[in-house]
């Protein structure tokens, strides 16, 4: 479990940006299963849902977030120096802090959707992948500044983890990673501008609160 927490942890952050009233939908595939990510982003806000499984709110702001597992009805909440514990954790597990290997152009094009996108591939102590990068994705800079910025913030041990979203001239519409041995696929569907209700960010009343697991002290 903590595992599948401090990976979730790093691929929601990755989602977070500076914009409001964003609404993007991905599919991910993990080793055949296929999964709807949500992701509602108003301001400093965004919440992402997992399928039916799990919900993640963070607060940009202040550095908070909120995982809720909705079959349990429990939900775990996070401050800034918990989750700099946490990233700590993980690239301790995952082989140190070394910086991540570059993506490199393979000169090869392919539409995804309705974009028309440039393959690149990378190779790092946590794995291999393939990304399918949009030149002309609206904001992608704004976008992948904001991205960056929320990793260095969480501490260093991410960056040795994945590519830098300011390494890519573009959006990341697609990937696929092998990590840890486990295939990911993740494919943007959908991103839009609509109106997201502040109601969305507020965790429910009759969840239970639990303590992080592993992280000392909390």
């Amino acid at each position: 479990m903590k595992k599948s927490l401090l990976l979730a942890g790093v691929s929601f952050l990755a989602l977070q940006s500076a914009f409001a009233d964003l609404v993007l939908i991905q599919k991910a595939t993990t080793d055949g299963q296929v999964q709807e990510i949500n992701v509602k982003i108003k301001g400093d806000k965004t919440r992402m849902d997992m399928g039916e499984q799990m919900t993640v709110i963070y607060d940009g702001a202040t550095s908070n977030m909120v995982m809720l597992m909705h079959a349990q009805k429990v939900m775990m909440k996070m401050d800034e120096e918990t989750l700099k514990s946490m990233m700590a954790m993980a690239g301790s597990a995952l082989g140190g802090t070394a910086p991540a290997a570059k993506p490199v152009a393979t000169g090869e094009k392919e539409k995804i959707g309705e974009h028309e996108c440039e393959i690149y591939t990378w190779s790092g102590q946590l794995g291999t992948g393939k990304f399918w990068i949009a030149k002309d994705f609206p904001h992608y800079q704004e976008l992948n500044a904001a991205q960056d910025k929320m990793t260095k913030a969480m501490g260093s041990p991410v960056s040795g983890m994945l590519p830098q979203a300011s390494d890519f001239p573009g959006m990341v519409v697609k990937s696929e990673l092998i990590l840890s041995g486990k295939s990911n696929v993740s494919e943007l569907v959908s991103m839009k501008e609509e109106t997201v209700e502040e109601a969305v960010f507020v965790p429910p009343t009759d969840y239970q609160e639990m303590k992080m697991p592993g992280i000392p002290g909390k």
